[in-house]
């Protein structure tokens, strides 16, 4: 089934609605505009029958022509795992020639190449000047990346207050990362005051949204809350550690050596100890060892 939704193209005497129809002419053409409008009605389905192969086909003829939005979605589509025929440092380069054209994605991407040194110098005064970009232009993820540039330093003064303020706007656009790094700030008082009620309640935003990083950590609070509320405690561990967190699953095995809000069961302890084990936790690797001598 297609989305039926029409094309606004941008020119110098304002915006024109075109259809499928005549999206398609201006492809046949080999104008940039018409490639990138019609591989997104094919990609996307939109006017037609989603064929993801010709989308990319058109996709890639659109960006050799210089087409800068079409370059941002193939490295958002990259990013996203979604296309594979281009590699790190050539997603990189789009990146940075499409932020150059004020898109926000790219912009976003072009930050996150600077930061991480992909395809150039790394330079977190130009990843902070592209994030900042933008972020102004409202894009929540580069501004949860600015924040822990002012977070730590990088690039930037050191400014945990700026950096709370960044993630918390960005956490109320909606971004998951942010509504967990929110909780952080409020847990462990990063840049304002504790508030553990506060945290709990931007962790279960994030844990809601499938977050399992935010679960663990409301297994932490609910296990360390006066009193400890265990079995809630141990059921987020155990969602988390279902969600493949290592730490959660040492959780959830020390839970049921223990008998920590579940019933006790030291078949399922060693289970869940051994993946954690399995996955690099010293602790589980530890805990094993001693239920080993234990038993020995």
């Amino acid at each position: 089934m297609t989305e039926e939704r029409g094309f606004v193209f941008h020119g110098p005497d304002g915006e024109t609605e075109l259809s499928i129809g005549q999206v398609r002419e201006l492809a046949d053409r080999g104008d940039p505009d018409g490639l990138y409008a019609l591989s997104m009605a094919y990609l996307f389905g939109w006017d037609v029958e989603q064929d993801e192969a010709v989308g990319y086909d058109l996709l890639e003829k659109a960006v050799a022509a210089g087409q800068t939005e079409a370059m941002a979605l193939m490295v958002r589509l990259y990013m996203q795992g979604e296309y594979d025929s281009i590699d790190s440092e050539c997603a990189a380069g789009y990146a940075i020639t499409a932020a150059k054209d004020g898109i926000p994605d790219a912009q976003l991407y072009a930050g996150l190449a600077y930061m991480d040194g992909v395809s150039v110098e790394q330079d977190y005064s130009e990843a902070a000047r592209y994030f900042r970009l933008a972020a102004n232009q409202g894009n929540s993820e580069a501004r949860t990346s600015l924040a822990y540039l002012f977070q730590e330093g990088l690039g930037v003064e050191k400014d945990e207050p700026k950096a709370f303020r960044l993630y918390r706007t960005a956490a109320k656009a909606g971004n998951v990362n942010a509504m967990f790094q929110t909780g952080i700030c409020y847990e462990f008082g990063v840049g304002t005051g504790m508030d553990l009620s506060a945290a709990a309640e931007w962790y279960s935003k994030g844990a809601e949204q499938g977050d399992a990083f935010a679960m663990e950590r409301l297994g932490f609070l609910m296990s360390e809350s006066d009193p400890p509320r265990e079995k809630e405690a141990f059921e987020w561990f155990l969602r988390a550690a279902m969600e493949g967190v290592p730490t959660a699953m040492h959780m959830v095995g020390y839970c049921y050596l223990k008998g920590i809000g579940t019933d006790s069961d030291e078949g399922e302890a060693r289970k869940w100890l051994k993946m954690a084990a399995d996955n690099g936790v010293e602790d589980a690797i530890e805990l094993l060892s001693m239920i080993g001598s234990v038993v020995g």
